[in-house]
């Protein structure tokens, strides 16, 4: 695992030097930063087990049915189950690339190729309208509810299945004894349950754009299960769109240009399960800063301090000119100590810094004044991530 601390500092990692620009002498280097993920799981949850689930494993009545170009066709090769597993593993790989949790699990998937899902729950009682009669569901009843009703208007197979699984009217489709079992075996205080993954399809063609395009839409459907109280916190389902497009003469330079089939279904797994990835773990991601180089003798060395990340050697260059006669250096520098504080973790003297260079040259100056409002942005930004961030490390 990543240490913790190195995320919650906001410690960046320096890249390359790129960019410049001569009208103020400005560059740009490529640096790493942690971003939050938008859903929140509790700290307590150190060790995952994550076990593939999926009921829509065999060909699907609907699902194996695509367009191209105009002309529905239907497949043989049930590329979506196959994309199921792209997905899953892709997934795996992307959380333990986060290494945001102490241990994670992968469990025996089950095999759902000659079972149906069937939800037998009266749910009659909940929705009265007549309040003396009326029973409020629990999180747990609703949760089964939802998926119950995703999983059977989903999952119309080909052919027909000969088992059945009844869903469990608390958990879903585990029992108790089955998640009791599996945070006995696995020492595992959350499960994540894939339950459904679909894939629909096509290729089209728009003349008067002249622009061909390729879509795939992922359907996913995830349970999560608190294996410490025992309670089904969460089922989740997500829908990601990936597509492709490309300007085409014609049909025949579409089919051309554009990504096969299988290929283009196989990759848009990978990306949706990347980004459901970093959907539920803090993540590292690539982002921009800039900062003002200088042709000053005394600043000449920072490229190379900032190039070998000696953010606080740089940091002294720059502070030994905030006596400057030239207001313009002394604003750049204070702006390239609000950088040099960021490198550092030290967010709130890093605006600090950068307010300060904003009032010594102020709003008439136009270039440098916007330089400042976007880097104060950005700044504001990451000060209410970190607060996220604490939250999701249980700070």
């Amino acid at each position: 695992m990543k240490n913790r601390a190195v995320f919650l500092s906001g410690v960046l990692t320096l890249f390359v030097l790129a960019s410049c620009n001569t009208l103020y002498n400005t560059k740009t280097i490529d640096i790493e930063i942690v971003e939050p993920s938008t859903m929140t799981i509790a700290p307590k949850f150190r060790n995952i087990a994550v076990q593939y689930n999926n009921v829509n494993c065999s060909p699907n009545k609907y699902l194996n049915q695509y367009e191209e170009f105009g002309t529905q066709k239907t497949e043989n090769e049930n590329s979506d189950s196959i994309a199921s597993h792209i997905f899953f593993d892709h997934f795996i790989t992307e959380l333990n690339k986060q290494a945001f949790f102490d241990t994670l699990i992968i469990i025996n998937e089950r095999n759902y190729s000659t079972t149906r899902v069937v939800d037998t729950i009266d749910y009659e009682p909940y929705f009265r309208e007549d309040s003396t009669t009326h029973i409020s569901m629990t999180p747990e009843q609703i949760n089964v509810f939802n998926s119950g009703y995703f999983l059977q208007a989903n999952t119309t197979s080909v052919r027909p299945k000969s088992d059945s699984l009844i869903m469990h009217p608390q958990f879903g489709l585990y029992t108790p004894g089955q998640l009791q079992d599996i945070h006995e075996n696995t020492g595992a205080d959350l499960l994540l349950s894939l339950d459904y993954f679909g894939a629909s399809d096509g290729r089209y063609y728009h003349r008067q754009l002249e622009l061909g395009s390729k879509q795939v839409i992922n359907w996913t459907q995830w349970s999560f299960y608190d294996l410490i109280d025992m309670k089904y916190l969460l089922a989740y389902s997500k829908l990601d769109t990936v597509k492709w497009m490309e300007h085409s003469p014609g049909i025949k330079n579409a089919d051309d240009v554009l990504p096969p089939r299988t290929d283009a279904i196989y990759n848009a797994a990978e990306i949706s399960a990347e980004n459901f990835a970093i959907s539920i773990v803090p993540h590292w991601v690539q982002v921009q800063r800039m900062y003002y180089s200088s042709g000053h003798v005394e600043l000449q060395q920072a490229d190379e301090l900032i190039q070998n990340a000696q953010w606080l050697d740089v940091a002294e260059l720059w502070r030994k000119q905030l006596y400057n006669e030239n207001k313009k250096i002394i604003a750049k520098c204070m702006y390239n100590l609000g950088l040099a504080c960021e490198m550092e973790g030290d967010l709130e003297t890093a605006m600090g810094w950068v307010v300060k260079s904003y009032h010594t040259l102020g709003p008439k100056n136009e270039l440098h004044a916007e330089n400042c409002m976007q880097y104060i942005r950005l700044l504001s930004t990451r000060q209410a991530d970190m607060k996220l961030l604490e939250l999701q490390f249980g700070r």
